[in-house]
């Protein structure tokens, strides 16, 4: 049995080495489950990865972000992307390695992921 509740996995997708690490959330009551941290080639981290589960139970993966301080014309904040995968391919790979991972992990967890 796993000492820690974060588990590594590695993908090489071409000329990419994915690890990627998912640590469950302590509180999952609401729609966001898990954190992540990605490693791409050995050389260069991507840590604050959100996964959660929509109210129609997609598990979707939010890239690193921060708040501009800015409202749009509806009055909410906006939000600026940190990291994120540049072309449509990268992002399948890299979301496909990332929800991969968070289901191994949540199904270790006793499947908490299918909960809402």
């Amino acid at each position: 049995m796993k000492e820690n509740n974060n588990t590594t996995n590695t993908k090489n997708t071409g000329s990419m080495n994915i690890k990627v690490s998912v640590t469950p959330m302590q509180n999952q009551e609401g729609s966001l489950k898990a954190n992540a941290s990605i490693i791409l080639n050995d050389v260069f981290k991507v840590t604050g990865i959100r996964i959660g589960i929509s109210q129609k139970g997609n598990v979707f993966v939010s890239m690193p972000d921060y708040k501009t301080g800015r409202l749009d014309d509806n009055g909410k904040d906006v939000y600026q992307d940190i990291a994120y995968p540049v072309t449509r391919q990268f992002r399948q790979e890299l979301y496909d390695v990332i929800v991969k991972e968070f289901n191994a992990v949540m199904g270790q967890e006793g499947q908490q992921a299918g909960e809402e």
